[in-house]
C-alpha cells in the first residue's frame, strides 16, 4: 500500500518564529520523509482599515514515518 502523503504549513512575520515552529514539528514528527518545500513571502491584511504586513509562509510535503 503506498504511502500517505501529508502537508504542513507554517506562517509568521519573523523568520526565526517560522524556523523554532519547523524544528518543533520535525522533533514532534520524528522520521519523517520530507518530499518538498516551498517559501512563499507576501503582504497580508488581518483588517481593511490597518494596511499590510508581511508575511512569510512555509509549505511541507511528507510522508509520516511508517509505524
Amino acid at each position: 500500500m503506498p504511502k500517505s502523503m501529508k502537508v504542513k504549513v507554517f506562517m509568521d512575520a519573523s523568520a526565526s518564529a517560522i524556523e523554532g515552529q519547523i524544528n518543533a514539528w520535525l522533533d514532534q514528527v520524528g522520521a519523517a520523509v520530507i518530499i518538498k518545500t516551498d517559501t512563499v513571502v507576501t503582504a497580508v491584511t488581518e483588517r481593511a482599515d490597518h494596511g499590510t504586513h508581511p508575511c512569510i509562509v512555509v509549505t511541507v510535503w511528507y510522508e509520516p514515518p511508517s509505524n
